[in-house]
């Protein structure tokens, strides 16, 4: 068992709907660490990494870095395991620091499929290509992890736990056996009644999947994206309590067991 691995942490950000926030969510956690590392509170992470594994595309690449940066960005799924010092793109911060944030992208314009020579037959196959993608990612994990830097990892994954995310979430639960690996869960979601409710099916759902006996730490965000405390301010007719949805939020899982409501 590696003893680098008790310096570093893993952070998940999932949610079972597009538009809640997720990438920002996200991101906020890498720059809030950064910050904290850079004057010396917190963890103190050495190394930050935003991990995007959001096939569906984000627009990170564009809101990271500037047109004639973007030029020189190397993209996780356009290189190969050999090279994978090289994807870790610096974000420059405007402030110095001994502390780095990297960005790990998926090209975000990319097609999606990939060729597989097999057999001396050219093939397409969702599942070649899905254990692969958690292969290299694992790996790269690892190897930062080798290092000896203190080192924390946000995973921004695509909306929803498919067999990709499923598949990660399983591995990473190894790695925390394997290098005492932090790993949190987190799931988005807006104040919208649509999306709670499908925030605590799809949890629910999910649930014999997802305990496997693992004590584990998961945060339920509730991102005011359309600022409802605001509103509710201005407007005597909008009640707006985050409290109160979080509480029945927690009444309606199943197991509300290591489970944090944030807001």
């Amino acid at each position: 068992m590696s003893d680098n691995g008790k310096k570093n942490k893993l952070i998940m950000v999932n949610s079972f709907k597009g538009g809640t926030g997720k990438t920002s969510v996200a991101l906020s956690q890498c720059i809030y660490n950064w910050k904290m590392s850079s004057e010396g509170g917190g963890e103190n992470y050495q190394d930050i990494f935003f991990v995007d594994i959001d096939r569906l595309g984000t627009s990170l690449a564009y809101s990271l870095f500037s047109e004639k940066d973007r030029k020189a960005i190397h993209y996780f799924d356009e290189y190969p395991e050999k090279t994978f010092d090289i994807i870790c793109n610096e974000v420059n911060l405007g402030e110095q620091s001994g502390n780095k944030l990297y960005a790990v992208l998926l090209n975000p314009v990319a097609k999606r499929k990939q060729d597989y020579m097999i057999r001396g037959r050219l093939q397409q196959h969702e599942v070649v290509k899905q254990d692969i993608f958690i292969e290299r990612l694992l790996s790269f994990i690892k190897k930062c992890i080798n290092t000896g830097e203190r080192s924390l990892f946000v995973v921004d994954c695509s909306p929803g736990l498919s067999d990709l995310e499923r598949g990660l979430l399983e591995e990473f639960y190894r790695l925390k056996g394997e290098y005492s690996l932090l790993i949190e869960e987190i799931y988005v979601t807006t104040f919208d009644a649509s999306q709670i409710r499908k925030t605590i099916e799809c949890l629910n759902d999910c649930f014999d999947y997802l305990h496997k006996g693992t004590k584990r730490d998961v945060s339920i965000v509730l991102n005011d994206l359309h600022n409802c405390q605001g509103l509710s301010r201005d407007k005597d007719t909008i009640i707006f309590d985050w409290e109160d949805t979080a509480k029945k939020i927690l009444d309606k899982l199943k197991d509300r067991t290591g489970v944090k409501i944030r807001f």
